[in-house]
Formats: structure tokens, C-alpha cells, sequence
């Protein structure tokens, strides 16, 4: 499995927008092979991280793309800066 963390330390509203249309982001992901799971966390007012999990690498960084996508089409007039992301092989995995 392969793993992508996005960090938005400036994002306000970018984890409601997200929760607000979980059907489209969840399409979004599920339509690129491989695709294992999705969360996003808010972790301040205007804060948030998600992680994105998929069989490999290249389903990894399609997420990335359709999520800077997504973000430009829907959020544009939103005060959201570029994310932090890291990506790498799950090391392990544990639970739903």
C-alpha cells in the first residue's frame, strides 16, 4: 500500500467543503484504480490534514492531482494555500 499526507496549515473551510460533498471527493478516489481509503482531520480552525491510501504509487499521486483539481474548481474564491504532502510505502496498517 501506498500512502499520501496532505498538510493545509491555511485552509480554512477546505475540511467542511470536503465533508459537505463526501459523495463527489469519494467518487473522485474511487474511480482511480486501487483506491483503499480516504479521512480528513481538521486540526485547527483553519487547519486540516488528509491522507489518502492506495494499492501503489501511481494511485497515490493521481489522488493528488484530482484533489488539487477539485480544489481549484470548487474552492477558488476559498483563502486555501498549497498543501505540504508526503507520500511513501505503508508500514504498517491496522483497523478500520
Amino acid at each position: 500500500m501506498y500512502a499520501t499526507v496532505r498538510v493545509y496549515d491555511s485552509a480554512e473551510g477546505l475540511a467542511d467543503a470536503v465533508a459537505a460533498n463526501r459523495a463527489e471527493i469519494l467518487g473522485l478516489f474511487e474511480d482511480i484504480p486501487g483506491f483503499r481509503g480516504y479521512h480528513i482531520v481538521k486540526t485547527g480552525p483553519a487547519s486540516c490534514v488528509s491522507v489518502t491510501v492506495f494499492d501503489d504509487q501511481a494511485g497515490a499521486e493521481a489522488s493528488n492531482a484530482a484533489a488539487r483539481d477539485w480544489i481549484a474548481a470548487n474552492l477558488a474564491d476559498a483563502s486555501i494555500s498549497p498543501p505540504q504532502v508526503h507520500a511513501g510505502e505503508v508500514a504498517m496498517s491496522a483497523g478500520d
